[in-house]
């Protein structure tokens, strides 16, 4: 897990976590959610865990394109410094 440990007067170590850590963890409990919802809303199961596999993978696609995107810095090709053209 990616982590950064800052100094913190007198406790020790505070932990912070990135949007990734969050993101990882968020996966898993969606689809926690779709296999809880199918035991309260009277569901079969297929569409609980479809729906909650459906969201885990939203969250992995967010995360791919839309985080990845905003970390990097603007003079960052999204490419890596390929432009697309045969030279």
């Amino acid at each position: 897990m990616a982590t950064e440990q800052i100094p913190h007067s007198g406790s020790g170590l505070e932990t912070e976590f990135s949007q990734f850590d969050l993101l990882l963890a968020a996966i898993p409990l969606a689809l926690l959610a779709g296999i809880v919802s199918t035991i309260f809303l009277s569901v079969p199961p297929f569409v609980g865990i479809t729906l909650g596999g459906a969201l885990g993978g939203t969250l992995v696609g967010y995360s791919m394109y839309a985080i990845a995107r905003i970390q990097s810095t603007p003079t960052e090709s999204p490419l890596g410094g390929r432009t697309g053209r045969i030279e």
